[in-house]
């Protein structure tokens, strides 16, 4: 379970009272989710993303801003699509065939006949030394895996088409120890499929 420390939230309402009687100040909150930017690596919040978890709950009122509760419903049909590969590390540009920066990056297939949209994802990272755990949802909107085709999910920040923001603030980006990543992709009306990855420990900001 991610804890946030007690300084946390102590620096939190120091940065906001601050902000109160120094306008240059309080206009740093660039996402306007009422926790300063300046505050946001102190709970390991996204500066970009007022809800950072993906739960439905702004940051400011969030106990806990880094793990959502997986919606993701089990049963239903199998999911009629396939996790090819699931990388955090290592991970390769293959449209301009070079390494790439660590990220999550899923490629899914679809072998049926029709064009496969409405994907979720849900994933957990869990730091092997601490024991603190993350944990985010987010609808994947504009993506589709064509039929008899693939398609790759990136969580970055490079804006591209098949690319979501990912939270700076993260513990894997924060953090030099080995992870356990456990995702959740899901399309409406079928079954989540699960796959679990593994990241040696060391940097995850920089390319391999």
């Amino acid at each position: 379970m991610n804890i946030i420390p007690k300084t946390s939230f102590i620096a939190i309402l120091i940065a906001i009272a601050a902000g109160v009687t120094s306008p240059a100040f309080a206009a740093q909150d660039r996402d306007g989710d009422g926790v300063p930017d300046t505050s946001e690596p102190l709970i390991h919040s996204d500066p970009l993303n007022p809800d950072t978890d993906g739960d439905g709950i702004n940051d400011l009122k969030d106990d806990k801003p880094t793990f959502a509760t997986n919606p993701l419903a089990a049963g239903g049909p199998s999911a009629p699509f396939v996790v090819k590969e699931a990388l955090v590390e290592n991970n390769f540009d293959v449209v301009l065939k070079k390494d790439a920066p660590d990220h999550l990056e899923v490629q899914v297939l679809n072998p049926t006949a029709t064009d496969l949209a409405g994907f979720s994802i849900y994933y957990t990272i869990q730091d092997k030394e601490s024991g603190t755990t993350e944990a985010y949802f987010a609808t994947l909107p504009g993506f589709t895996v064509p039929a008899h085709g693939g398609a790759r999910i990136h969580f970055d920040d490079t804006g591209l088409p098949g690319h979501f923001r990912a939270n700076p603030n993260s513990i894997y980006k924060t953090t030099q120890a080995a992870k356990v990543f456990t995702v959740s992709i899901k399309t409406n009306g079928y079954s989540p499929i699960t796959v679990t990855i593994k990241k040696d420990a060391g940097g995850a900001e920089t390319a391999d």
